[in-house]
């Protein structure tokens, strides 16, 4: 039989022989780290909304100057190209928390097998 180096360490990281705990020990691993995945983006996402309800406040304080005002036209264009650029990262984000939402069930899913083989 052949050097199995993924097994082995799996087994070593796992302090068991047993490939049944050794695939459960990965995939409770494996449901941590999409939990603290989740937990990250969920808090990136707050953070990034947050700022965006933010700038549309700044942005209608900075539209209250006028069509006169030296500044603020160009500062609440560039606030707008901002702007859009940030709502599409969120979006993407909520895509990204969306599947690792999905990957949960799966996750909880596996480990439930393994405890149910085990």
């Amino acid at each position: 039989m052949g050097a199995r180096p993924n097994i082995d360490h799996l087994k070593e990281s796992c302090g068991s022989n047993q490939l049944q705990h050794c695939f459960k020990y990965l995939f409770v691993q494996e449901w941590r780290e999409n939990e603290d995945l989740i937990r990250y983006i969920g808090e990136k996402c707050a953070n990034l909304e947050a700022k965006i309800e933010r700038r549309v406040q700044l942005m209608q304080e900075a539209e209250s100057f006028g069509p006169f005002h030296d500044v603020a036209p160009d500062a609440v264009q560039c606030m707008v190209v901002t702007q859009q650029r940030e709502q599409d990262m969120l979006a993407a984000l909520m895509d990204v928390l969306d599947l690792a939402r999905e990957g949960r069930t799966e996750k909880e899913y596996h480990v439930g097998l393994m405890d149910l083989k085990g």
